[in-house]
């Protein structure tokens, strides 16, 4: 059913006879982390670090497709069952052996409404139980057929946890994360770097540095000077499109480039005045000139977007044009049809990076073009995910991806029941609704791809959100990094694989 090939989690390998030590990998990040509870951690930065730390039942390669890792294999007899066999041997950064009780423990422990769970790839109601077969076998009945559940087994939501760990921490799980991954948790101080040592034990090879360092830094300007002064070893995505090329010149270091999987967006709360008037959504989508955004914040390393998701997702529509190409008279007659021929007010809500900052700066002038006045609220990371969940008084910019498929890049978004949650739009669309349904619950895959190609086609029409461009994920490294690949996953940015 799968292409089934064997993933390596080894962050990356020195060149040998290097004269830099093979003890120290130093990685930028735009930001610090919410913690490292899978099950209580929704944001990109805190997923880098887990990937690192854990192991999942399946992951994906760099073609997104779907490949064992704790799981060798599985099988689904029907449509309701969905079983796995898994990888003996394996244990735990605390020595305990990895099994079916810890797949069971973990589901139920997602399942359990004292966990609080933030995840959006699987909110564990579409299981129904979770059955031990023996040692190495567990069984997952679904309530429904189910077609996103490998998908969503590769997200760092389902990574799989140690009972005995995770009860001895209690509320300090985030701070003392056990996995079976390549690395293990050392110290995390915040607003400044997350510490990581190697697992001696790891299943696919010990790594073959000694400790991995993720530090947040904010300024883009500031992260490329790191990377240049030799502060940071690797930037592993986020990197400025304009320092790209200069970058590519400098013989120290390593360029790298793929076509990303994020869409850029900029989502309304339509539950809200004027943004419950699709006039005004649409209006402000053709007052946004694209083309200029790829060509001025991008500089050519990405293209506008093509509705709600990127072409990199399984089940995309390559059918789809660009989605309202830049057209300000026609932004000016919708807005006076619905009746703000004198434009209005709003608020646009975004992180402090560098990259975002530019982002809303673009948005803002390109609106006032057409008579509407954007004032920008700047929130940390944690507070800005917390505060767009519950819905904003106008609208909020994010980079969106999910699972790899087109369930996990839309259901999270715009399914009612996920409203104060992953649909930050606020949208109630009982038509919609019924459609991501029966998109999930559709194994024939031909059949699902029409479903989803449907949704697409509502969504843009409804525009929910300003659909602006689908970047590249740039990065950059010294050169005496090797074994590293960006992957086409911004929001797993790893696993690496070892050529």
């Amino acid at each position: 059913m799968f292409k089934k090939v064997l993933v390596v989690f080894l962050f990356v390998i020195l060149s040998a006879g290097s004269a830099w030590s093979a003890t120290e990998l130093k990685v930028a990040q735009v930001s610090d982390i919410q913690g490292l509870d899978p099950h209580r951690a929704n944001d990109t930065m805190s997923s880098h670090v887990l990937k690192q730390v854990y192991n999942y039942l399946v992951a994906l390669d760099k073609e997104l497709n779907i490949v064992p890792d704790l799981a060798t294999s599985w099988e689904n007899p029907d449509d309701l069952t969905w079983v796995f066999h898994l990888r003996k041997g394996v244990l735990f950064h605390n020595g305990e052996e990895f099994t079916a009780e810890d797949v069971k423990f973990t589901i139920e422990r997602m399942q359990d409404p004292e966990t609080r769970y933030t995840g959006t790839a699987l909110r564990g109601k579409e299981m129904d139980k979770v059955e031990v077969v023996d040692r190495y076998t567990v069984k997952i009945t679904t309530k429904m057929p189910f077609q996103p559940l490998l998908f969503g087994l590769t997200r760092h939501e389902l990574a799989m946890l140690n009972e005995k760990a995770v009860k001895a921490a209690g509320e300090n799980y985030a701070k003392q994360p056990v996995g079976t991954g390549p690395f293990k948790f050392v110290e995390w101080l915040h607003g400044d770097r997350v510490v990581l040592e190697k697992n001696e034990q790891y299943f696919q090879g010990v790594p073959k540095i000694d400790r991995l360092i993720f530090r947040a830094i904010p300024e883009a300007s500031t992260r490329i000077v790191e990377l240049e002064s030799g502060g940071v070893d690797l930037i592993h995505s986020n990197l400025p499109a304009q320092d790209y090329d200069r970058l590519a010149q400098n013989p120290n270091l390593a360029v790298y480039r793929v076509r990303g999987p994020s869409s850029h967006m900029a989502g309304f709360n339509m539950s809200m005045q004027p943004f419950s008037d699709k006039r005004v959504r649409q209006a402000m989508n053709y007052a946004i000139d694209k083309k200029a955004m790829v060509d001025a914040l991008f500089f050519g390393y990405a293209n506008p977007a093509r509705g709600p998701m990127s072409p990199s997702i399984v089940g995309f529509d390559p059918s789809l044009p660009e989605s309202y190409p830049y057209n300000p008279e026609k932004a000016r007659e919708l807005l006076k049809e619905a009746g703000y021929a004198n434009g209005f007010s709003c608020k646009i809500y975004t992180d402090p990076r560098t990259e975002r900052r530019n982002v809303v700066e673009f948005l803002q002038m390109n609106l006032a073009e057409v008579g509407i006045k954007v004032e920008i609220e700047l929130l940390e990371w944690s507070v800005f995910l917390a505060q767009t969940s519950k819905g904003v008084e106008g609208l909020y910019i994010l980079a969106v991806f999910g699972t790899g498929d087109a369930d996990g890049a839309m259901h999270p978004r715009y399914y009612s029941p996920y409203i104060g949650s992953s649909n930050r739009q606020q949208w109630n669309n009982p038509a919609l609704d019924k459609l991501l349904e029966e998109g999930r619950a559709e194994l024939d895959q031909q059949k699902a791809a029409a479903i989803y190609k449907t949704i697409q086609a509502m969504v843009v029409e409804e525009a929910p959100e300003l659909f602006l461009v689908v970047a590249e994920e740039l990065a950059a490294s010294h050169k005496n990094v090797k074994g590293f690949h960006p992957s086409p996953i911004a929001a797993s940015f790893f696993p690496l694989y070892i050529e």
